[in-house]
């Protein structure tokens, strides 16, 4: 790998890698959603530091091009992210259906106090 090039996918890295830090300090993502991009920054850079990681994957992967690896992992790791999303989106949707039923029950309670006050 050209010299150029690895720097630049250093500095690509570490300033992505900053950006999401950034915004876990001011409060624009939640730590816990944010481990899982601080984890993967982290692997950019060691990757970008160590290109030869990628080289020693494709091997053991038995790929040839060291390129179809990375887009391997990368496809993975975003079908993972997906799944991931899903599964919470999920568990939000179930948690906004029992928010307005309680809400629900808790209007009719209301109506109902109202309507014995009267």
């Amino acid at each position: 790998m050209p010299f150029s090039l690895q720097i630049g996918l250093i500095g690509a890295s570490v300033l992505s890698l900053a950006f999401v830090l950034w915004s876990v300090v001011k409060n624009k993502m939640n730590i816990h959603y944010a481990m899982v991009w601080i984890i993967w920054g982290m692997a950019m850079v060691a990757i970008s530091l160590f290109p030869q990681l990628i080289f020693m994957a494709s091997r053991l992967l038995s790929i040839e091009m060291p390129v179809n690896t990375v887009f391997l992992i990368m496809i993975f790791l975003l079908y993972c992210l997906s799944f991931y999303v899903f599964i919470k989106l999920s568990k939000h949707n179930e948690e906004i259906i029992n928010l307005n039923y309680e809400i629900a029950v808790l209007k009719k309670q209301l109506e109902d106090l109202k309507h014995h006050h009267d």
